[in-house]
């Protein structure tokens, strides 16, 4: 009998890339595996690197790992066999730094990509206004092309943002708002938004409003001095949407959830089984993971870090409010293997910025993390805030500018509670010297890798360094001899793993051409370690995930190309041809 096929689209579509189905008649194992693959170059990344041909799946996990031969033995009636040909196989990719609802939330509103004029983006508006109601708001994405919205006015005839008066000629009956973009996706000021006569009218932006702070600008006309509905943000918090644009609509929860949706395809599609959300996550962005979850929709595995409110928490030590806290989020986590809670955001600090974003708490735009997680230095310093975390169970996740600063600390937390088995995580590492490395080493510490800043913007980054300071710039080859277990992320820009895994392979930086301190490259097989099985290390998943053996999820991806011959150039532009999660085909390429 041939084996039961679930699915005869997913058949056909193999097909497209010469994967294909066969019948088998051996049956030895009772029961039998679910899924068998067969005839591939399956990159195990167990400890030795172990490179087999085939293996078998049964209940969502791995229960052969081994050549074509002995793994045929085991198909019975019932199991679904592909034949690879060849094709090369890696455990599931894991972003060690994503911002998923973020992704989906750029494809649910009208994009202005491709507009090269203030006509383009006028006939966008049209047709927006084409299929509303007159007073429905009309919400676009920024000005620029996806992924990053680089080069604003520069990519229009005119040279210039259209104003007011350009929009009012498409839309006088309907408000128009022009997102501003979230700051991260270009890495340089300025955040840009617009808006027509409408939307000022009904925010009440008249010649006399002054900006909320100095860090925004109401662009006015040079004659008359009246708002033209350009507003320009010199800061890395867009706060517009939290102040002087509060009427236009905001995303809403159903939105969260279709935005997590499209995410997560986004994401299956290019060979992401598992992110950890390291930069913390909002309340009304954890209910829409906990619906998802609730509903069995969910096909990223999501490890979730706590964004605290600090704004909403009672005024209690800061050690009372982290206990609470740590009933859901403490120690290595809570929840199963697909939607999981581990660690809370640390960070002190205050700005005219934060304030605005914190009073429209749960509300958190963009970011996705709380809009007032970052605790007010009236109510602790750093260490505080870290040792109360540390008491309580929950693990620190800092944002490292100041790797000096958070090294310090948690060495001084140290003293009081040993913390090597706890695994705190620093993101934005950029800088680390020898002794800086060691004492990560000695404390356990986790660095995920930001790797836009290799190949985005590197030369900048290190243009006025010398070249010792150079050799400690993302310094992974050194972290690979010291054996720190380094995670490789992708912050969303873009969300394809295999760019960043071409990023640390090349560390060339693509505007330049420039090769950020050679001497710190590393190999094809450590950069996919740091994809897979230090990812899983990250959200304490070692033992579940993160490499083809025995008893493990199975969570694989089928490339087009074989990682470790083509050119490094090409390692980016390696298509992902299959995707499973827990044996389960996610994604397959049409």
């Amino acid at each position: 009998m041939v084996p039961r096929m679930k699915n005869i689209l997913e058949v056909l579509a193999f097909l497209s890339f010469s994967l294909s189905i066969h019948g088998a008649s051996a049956a030895s194992l009772d029961p039998s595996p679910d899924t068998v693959l067969l005839n591939g170059k399956i990159v195990t990344v167990d400890a030795d690197f172990t490179t087999v041909e085939a293996l078998a799946i049964k209940d969502g996990k791995f229960v052969g790992v081994g050549e074509t031969e002995e793994m045929r033995a085991l198909i019975g009636q019932e199991t679904e066999v592909i034949d690879l040909q060849g094709k090369m196989v890696v455990p599931g990719f894991i972003d060690g730094h994503a911002h998923m609802d973020r992704e989906g939330l750029k494809f649910l509103y009208p994009s202005l990509t491709g507009a090269r004029s203030i006509n383009d983006v006028l006939n966008v508006i049209e047709h927006e206004v084409s299929n509303k109601a007159p007073g429905e708001w009309i919400v676009t994405m920024p000005l620029g092309d996806y992924p990053y919205f680089q080069n604003g006015p520069e990519l229009l005839l005119e040279g210039r943002y259209p104003n007011r008066w350009d929009l009012d000629k498409v839309s006088p009956n309907n408000p128009v708002y022009i997102r501003g973009i979230w700051y991260s996706w270009r890495g340089q000021p300025p955040i840009v938004s617009i808006a027509n006569s409408y939307a000022l009218e009904l925010a009440q932006i008249t010649v006399d409003t002054l900006p909320p702070h100095l860090g925004l600008e109401i662009v006015k006309h040079e004659q008359t001095g009246e708002p033209t509905g350009v507003f320009v943000e010199s800061g890395s918090l867009g706060t517009m949407e939290f102040s002087l644009m509060k009427l236009a609509p905001r995303f809403t929860h159903e939105q969260r959830i279709e935005a997590l949706r499209e995410s997560m395809k986004r994401y299956n599609a290019v060979g992401t089984t598992s992110i950890y959300e390291g930069h913390g996550v909002s309340s009304n962005v954890m209910s829409a993971y906990k619906e998802l979850w609730e509903r069995d929709e969910m096909t990223v595995r999501s490890t979730l870090v706590v964004s605290p409110a600090w704004g909403a928490a009672p005024d209690d030590s800061i050690e009372e409010v982290l206990r609470d806290w740590s009933a859901y989020a403490g120690g290595r986590g809570i929840g199963d293997n697909m939607l999981k809670l581990s660690g809370i955001y640390t960070e002190v600090g205050s700005s005219p910025q934060l304030e605005i974003r914190a009073q429209e708490r749960p509300y958190s735009g963009w970011a996705g993390y709380g809009v007032d997680q970052i605790l007010s230095p009236e109510r602790g310093s750093l260490y505080d805030l870290v040792l109360a975390a540390t008491k309580a169970n929950l693990r620190p996740n800092g944002d490292a500018e100041n790797l000096t600063e958070f090294l310090e600390i948690f060495e001084r937390v140290n003293e009081q509670i040993p913390i090597s088995d706890r695994r705190f995580v620093l993101i934005h590492v950029d800088y680390a010297t020898e002794s800086q490395q060691e004492l990560m080493n000695e404390l356990g510490i986790i660095p995920t890798i930001i790797t836009t800043r290799l190949w985005r913007d590197g030369s900048s980054r290190t243009a006025n360094v010398s070249r010792e300071q150079l050799n400690t710039y993302l310094p992974l080859r050194s972290y690979a001899e010291k054996h720190i277990p380094f995670v490789l992320v992708t912050d969303n820009i873009p969300i394809n793993p295999l760019h960043a895994l071409w990023a640390v392979v090349a560390r060339q930086d693509m505007g330049t051409g420039e090769v950020i301190s050679p001497e710190q490259k590393i190999s094809r097989e450590e950069a996919l370690r740091a994809l897979t099985i230090n990812g899983a290390y990250l959200s304490f998943d070692e033992q579940n995930k993160g490499s083809i053996e025995l008893d493990k999820l199975a969570d694989l991806v089928v490339l087009s190309d074989d990682l470790f011959s083509i050119p490094e150039d090409q390692i980016k532009e390696i298509e992902i041809m299959m995707t499973m999660v827990g044996g389960k085909i996610v994604y397959i390429r049409e």
